[in-house]
Order: C-alpha cells, then sequence, then structure tokens
C-alpha cells in the first residue's frame, strides 16, 4: 500500500516547507471547486454544499486553517491576510452565480467575467506566497532553519566590500560544537540532527539584531559580526559560548546532552582576501580547540604561524 500523504492542513505551520506543502494542496482544492462550480452551472444542477453554505470560505480546508492559525507564527505576514481576502471574495461571488443555476438562468458575461477575475487573484496571491517560500527554502539550511553556505557568501562579499569601502569594522568567526562525533556514534544521527538545531536556536538567540548567523557545514557555523572590532566580537561570542555550555540540551526521549563549542574570530580588512580571513578565523578556531575546546581565541597575526 502506498503511504497517505499527510495533510499539511491538519497542523500549525511551523516551517517554510508547511507553508509550500498548504499551497499546494490549496490549489489542488481550488481546482476541484471550479470544477465543481462550472459543472452545476453548465448543468443547471444544485450546487454542492460546500459551494452554496453561509460561509463558504470556512467549507474550505485553506480557508479553516488560515482562520485557525491567523497572525500566529509564518502567517503573520500580510501575504497571508490578502490571500484569505481573495479566497473569501471568490468563494462567496461563486456561491452567489451558483445558487442561481437550479433555474436555469444563464450567468451574466459580466458576472461571469468578474468571478473568473477572482479566481485569477487567490491562484496570483496563492502563487506568489509560494514563490517566497520557495526562495526561503532554497536559501535555508533545512536542519537548523539558518541561512545556508551559498546566501553567507554573497552577504559576506557584501558586507566585505562595505567595511573596506567605509573604512569600517566588522568581525567573522567559525563556530564548531566540541567532541560533535562522540553524539553521533552514542545517541545516533536524529539525536545529532536535534543537537544541531538547537545549538542553532541558542547561538541565534543570543546575537544582536544586525548579526548573522550561517550553517557553513557539518558540526560548524559562520558568525558575521558588523560593527565590531574583537574585542566586542568576544563579549558576544561569549554571549554564545555560555548559552551552550550553561544548560544541557533536551533530546527526544528527555536525555539530557551537555554540549560547548569552541569560536575562532578573524577582522574583516583591506589587503586581505575574504578567502584569507575566514582561513583565519579557522586557524583561531583550531587553536581554540587545541587549547581546550569551549573557548573563544580570537586569530593574533604572525602568532600563529
Amino acid at each position: 500500500m502506498a503511504p497517505t500523504r499527510k495533510d499539511p492542513f491538519s497542523s500549525f505551520p511551523a516551517t517554510a516547507q508547511d507553508v509550500l506543502k498548504a499551497m499546494d494542496r490549496a490549489l489542488d482544492d481550488h481546482r476541484l471547486w471550479l470544477q465543481q462550480w462550472h459543472r452545476a452551472i453548465v448543468c443547471h444542477q444544485m450546487p454542492p454544499e460546500n459551494i452554496t453554505a453561509d460561509d463558504p470560505v470556512l467549507q474550505t480546508r485553506l480557508g479553516l486553517w488560515l482562520s485557525a492559525h491567523r497572525g500566529q507564527g509564518l502567517l503573520k505576514q500580510a501575504a497571508f491576510a490578502d490571500l484569505e481576502r481573495c479566497l473569501a471574495e471568490f468563494c462567496e461571488f461563486g456561491r452567489m452565480l451558483a445558487l442561481r443555476a437550479p433555474d436555469g438562468k444563464p450567468v451574466p458575461t459580466e458576472d461571469y467575467d468578474a468571478f473568473v477575475g477572482r479566481a485569477d487573484d487567490f491562484v496570483f496571491q496563492a502563487r506568489r506566497i509560494q514563490d517566497a517560500f520557495r526562495k526561503a527554502v532554497s536559501e535555508l539550511d533545512p536542519l537548523t532553519g539558518l541561512h545556508n553556505r551559498h546566501v553567507m557568501m554573497q552577504e559576506l562579499a557584501a558586507e566585505y566590500d562595505r567595511a573596506v569601502r567605509n573604512d569600517g569594522q566588522c568581525c567573522i568567526a567559525l563556530a564548531d560544537l566540541d567532541h560533535f562525533k562522540r553524539v553521533n556514534d552514542s545517541h545516533g544521527h536524529a539525536v545529532g540532527d536535534q543537537v544541531l538545531a538547537a545549538a542553532a536556536g541558542r547561538f541565534l538567540s543570543r546575537l544582536r539584531p544586525y548579526d548573522s548567523i550561517y550553517r557553513y557545514g557539518g558540526e560548524e557555523f559562520l558568525i558575521m559580526l558588523p560593527n565590531s572590532n574583537p574585542g566586542t566580537a568576544v563579549s558576544v561570542l561569549e554571549r554564545l559560548r555560555h548559552a551552550l555550555a550553561d544548560r544541557p540540551i533536551v533530546v527526544e526521549g528527555g536525555a539530557r546532552l551537555s554540549v560547548t563549542a569552541s569560536f575562532g574570530i578573524a577582522s574583516l580588512g583591506s589587503g586581505v582576501s575574504l578567502k584569507s580571513i575566514i582561513e583565519q578565523a579557522d586557524t583561531a578556531l583550531y587553536r581554540a580547540k587545541e587549547s581546550g575546546r569551549n573557548k573563544v581565541c580570537v586569530w593574533a597575526g604572525e602568532k600563529d604561524d
């Protein structure tokens, strides 16, 4: 037997993927609704109850889903209010026209055109949301929800150019979870994934509003700290270090895992390529690991040679 496809309207939309699945299913439902509507109009039949109900929007799964989660999580965005409005206008106008079908009266051309226009508005808005969330999904690491390496390089290059042009200060840091292989070996990769996601969440919550963090690869993260000299960067990263080290991560099954991270810092500056600066941060990270882990180290120039 083929696996049952999970109904995306059965739970809270916690991720961009949840929203994408809901939009895909909503457009499928929309095509079925239009098919039922046209059959009733063309064949002069009594339309189905889901079309003629007093509140036809709430007869749709999308309408119920939007109503249940209005203003929550990802659905706070104005685009979803516009989608709900388009759905309501489409369903209510379609209901009004469908109720005339059993009488055999033709739908006036201008009314039919207005109805088709409302259907097009709904599809346009749903596809706008799809496009936006597909872009978000393509730019996000699916495990941690952080921006991926592709976005990282674009934003690092822009910040590097800004720092050089304006003679500004900016630091980057590499963070690596200590002894992460032991987590995977002892508890399995599923638990390892939970630890990575939890660590990313703790790091993100302790950064300043204008800082950025990216999934660099494996158990490594890259952090960009604009308007920061090395001293400021150390202060910010010490907050991140304590956020992880001071409280165990609770994983599925209730196990409490003590996890720490090490950090290496380097400064952006003219005359040094971005690739070299990342290598400097990696050198500082290596020193933090070699000197005992759970530490923040700054690249020290020729002292690292």
